[in-house]
């Protein structure tokens, strides 16, 4: 466990350092086009190749770690553990890590603080990041089939927890990043918590939490990258109005449409 653990936070010190330099990056590219505006670290700016640098690294080291590992491992005679009980989904505390980095953009629109999207954007924006996320963990789970470390069941790679805690992590940053460093150092604090505890757990490998990151990361990116598309898209046909209008007589009931240009 201990040595998980140390595996763990080496990873995540090695994330840092990685997130560091790709903030640099896209500062220096941002000054070239805006050099009077002074961005917060880890500001999000434009998505492009770069912004799946750092997803693209975490799925890559806990896929091999964990190819190694069940390679390893193969032969080995496995019993399940069906003895185990799971307290109550409200007194497992990652699940409240995971999801805080999103609740708090919920409780920043309250205070009247603004992020980067209306309320309901927002709320579009995360339901079609944790919809993603969703759509690439749960078939990976029962593709890989990889056993717990509690021996529990074959549903361990890659993590769930890690997976949305770190998409609610990336939300947050996406929407109040370019305000304070701080929305973005407590957004990824909250996520790598979940990580550490699911692995603290032995609920999880290191491997499946590098993983479930890397994949809730891209995740939210991507669904920011398409909602952008879209809204650039309807901007140039913004002329374009379309009413659609009920018609009822006593002769005929149907609906009017109307287009102008």
């Amino acid at each position: 466990m201990e040595k998980r653990l140390k595996g763990l936070a080496s990873l995540i010190l090695a994330t840092i350092l990685l997130l560091t330099n790709l903030t640099t990056f896209a500062q220096t590219d941002s000054m070239a086009f805006t050099p009077k505006r002074s961005q917060p670290t880890f500001s999000p700016g434009k998505i492009t190749f770069r912004s799946y640098i750092l997803p693209a690294a975490l799925i890559g080291i806990g896929t091999a770690t964990t190819i190694i590992r069940v390679r390893d491992n193969n032969n080995k005679d496995v019993v399940l553990n069906t003895t185990k009980k799971e307290p109550g989904m409200f007194a497992q505390p990652e699940n409240y890590t995971a999801f805080s980095p999103a609740a708090a953009v919920i409780v920043l629109n309250l205070a009247g603080v603004r992020g980067k999207h209306a309320p309901a954007e927002q709320a579009l924006l995360y339901a079609a990041s944790a919809g993603l996320t969703a759509a690439i963990v749960y078939p990976l789970k029962g593709a890989t089939h990889v056993l717990r470390p509690d021996n529990t069941d074959y549903q361990s790679f890659p993590s769930t927890h890690a997976a949305i805690a770190f998409a609610s992590a990336e939300f947050l940053r996406r929407e109040y990043g370019d305000q304070s460093i701080w929305y973005t150092v407590a957004g990824y604090a909250a996520a790598t918590s979940t990580a550490i505890i699911r692995v603290a757990k032995n609920e999880h490998w290191v491997g499946d939490v590098c993983a479930g990151a890397g994949i809730g990361i891209a995740s939210t990116t991507t669904a920011y990258w398409v909602y952008d598309k879209i809204k650039m898209h309807l901007k140039h046909k913004e002329s374009l109005h379309t009413f659609i209008l009920p018609a009822i007589t006593p002769e005929f009931c149907g609906v009017y449409l109307t287009r102008s240009f």
